[in-house]
């Protein structure tokens, strides 16, 4: 006698995440990593007796100060005025799993008259993106000055930095007013107040919706037993 059983299998595929290369899904973001630009050697930008090296290493630690304050853990690349080279600021960052990595610069310029304060991103990166985005807003909002918005640049520091990373550039000290008060101990504190702000608002971005399944139709198959 020949029965026949129809069998129904069920199959879920799972939609794949597509990230840029290197980059930690947003949900794992957490602990910040400031870098100090420059540093021993190299001191960055000089003019009129400034630089930039010293000026990017209190930023940072007004950044930490702020962020402590408000429950936020931090790591600087640089806690001295010690030579620390781009690839080990981005593995600092890239040995700490969700951390956002922000790297601190003032600019300069041979034109005297250039102003103003801008943010740059790894071209690609969504999350970099975002991040600079949050950081300039804060920055335009409250610093008179020009906003130079925020931008893709191929910068090493950023390059080696596998997860949300920025570079912000604060100023140009080439630029007399501009110099004058990135010298002054207020104008670093509401650096410092705003830059933190951008990053506690990123922090606390809505998580993504985990990604739709998709079902393919039941297929029937057909045993047949003797």
């Amino acid at each position: 006698m020949l029965r026949k059983r129809t069998c129904h299998l069920f199959w879920t595929i799972a939609l794949l995440n597509f990230l840029i290369p290197g980059e930690v899904p947003a949900e794992e973001r957490g602990h910040f990593v400031l870098d100090p630009g420059h540093g021993g050697k190299d001191p960055g930008s000089q003019r009129d007796g400034l630089n930039e090296k010293e000026l990017t290493l209190d930023l940072a630690k007004r950044i930490k100060k702020v962020l402590n304050g408000r429950g936020h853990s931090v790591t600087l690349t640089r806690e001295k005025d010690v030579f620390v080279g781009l690839e080990e600021r981005g593995e600092v960052a890239n040995e700490i799993p969700g951390s956002i990595f922000v790297s601190l610069h003032f600019n300069s310029h041979v034109d005297r008259s250039v102003a103003g304060i801008e943010t740059f991103y790894w071209p690609g990166s969504v999350e970099g993106q975002r991040l600079a985005s949050y950081i300039q807003g804060e920055l335009g909002r409250r610093i008179v000055t020009r906003n130079r918005g925020f931008k893709p640049e191929q910068l090493k520091v950023l390059e080696v930095t596998r997860g949300p990373a920025v570079l912000v550039e604060c100023g140009f000290i080439s630029n007399r007013w501009e110099c004058q008060r990135c010298q002054s101990s207020w104008f670093k504190q509401v650096l410092a107040e705003e830059i933190a702000q951008a990053l506690i608002r990123y922090f606390n971005l809505p998580k993504p919706p985990s990604p739709a399944k998709t079902e393919l139709p039941v297929v029937p198959i057909i045993v047949s037993d003797l």
